[in-house]
């Protein structure tokens, strides 16, 4: 497997973080959904990186489900600060797309990688 760095999936995930935190600066405080939210976009980077080096697909594949958990995670406090009016709709609807397209691409990976 080639270093995390090379990996698409890796490289939308860093995209996310970026989209997050740009959102997320200018969000209202609602508890700590602005720190959650940020902390699983860091989760799913985090763990499509860490999988990558443990250096079995087996571990790989159990760390691409964490980040694949991370980006739902995303998307459902997404949803919770657009009705909460803490983020206008299409900043949340944009964070949703693109933790969606992560999660279809982890299961892409995780399917070419396979059961083994």
């Amino acid at each position: 497997m080639a270093r995390f760095t090379g990996l698409k999936v890796w490289q939308e995930a860093r995209e996310l973080v970026r989209a997050v935190s740009s959102a997320s600066d200018a969000m209202r405080s609602e508890g700590d959904l602005k720190s959650q939210m940020r902390r699983a976009a860091i989760s799913v980077a985090s763990n499509i990186a860490e999988g990558a080096e443990r250096g079995s697909d087996r571990e790989f594949r159990r760390f691409l489900a964490m980040a694949k958990g991370s980006a739902a995670e995303l998307e459902a406090q997404a949803m919770i600060a657009e009705d909460a009016q803490c983020l206008h709709a299409q900043v949340a609807h944009d964070i949703i797309a693109r933790a969606d397209r992560v999660g279809r691409m982890l299961n892409r990976l995780m399917a070419h990688i396979g059961s083994g």
